[in-house]
């Protein structure tokens, strides 16, 4: 079968408006940093804790307006993953990550999305000021951790001035996890 060059394009353009049409594009926007062909080892991701005894998980999510990864109350029985036994907590919890929300591999468009949690666009310090009177009322801890893993020899991020400022005015505290392979 022979198809002539003007035929071969057309179906080449349809085809792939038919594929982008099925597939799940992320709309993330890019990263000021490029990414080089070892991109695939490269992962990244934060996660926000608050932690207590007196701690109300539904209180957060309200206040938030998220669904954590993972909540409980101190005393309540929960399982850690789907072959653990099941705990009691010791404590009370209220986790999110961007593991799975956030298709980026750049750490900054993490630690922005956890920002974002915490101030909202247009809410002028409303949810800020919520959580921190929860967290003095109920002494609660708000752990702030970044995960990268990146290939060998690569350069390990750096967290700015004004994501670092915004969640120490939660406050949290802010812990790495940085390795290369």
């Amino acid at each position: 079968m022979k198809l002539r060059p003007r035929a071969i394009f057309v179906l080449r353009t349809l085809l792939s408006y038919m594929m982008t049409g099925r597939s799940r594009i992320s709309m993330a926007k890019p990263s000021a940093t490029s990414m080089t062909s070892c991109e695939k080892t490269m992962r990244a991701f934060a996660t926000l804790r608050f932690a207590g005894d007196a701690l109300d998980p539904d209180e957060i999510s309200r206040v938030v307006k998220e669904e954590p990864a993972r909540a409980y109350r101190k005393g309540q029985i929960y399982r850690p993953g789907p072959r653990s036994p099941e705990i009691t907590g010791k404590t009370g919890v209220w986790y999110f990550s961007t593991k799975r929300r956030i298709p980026s591999k750049d750490l900054a468009d993490h630690l922005a999305a956890l920002v974002r949690l915490i101030f909202p666009f247009a809410d002028q310090d409303k949810r800020l000021r919520e959580l921190r009177d929860i967290m003095e009322r109920e002494n609660l801890q708000a752990p702030v951790t970044c995960f990268w893993r990146g290939p060998s020899g690569a350069n390990r991020p750096s967290i700015s001035s004004v994501v670092t400022g915004a969640l120490q005015r939660l406050p949290a505290d802010i812990e790495v996890d940085f390795a290369t392979e």
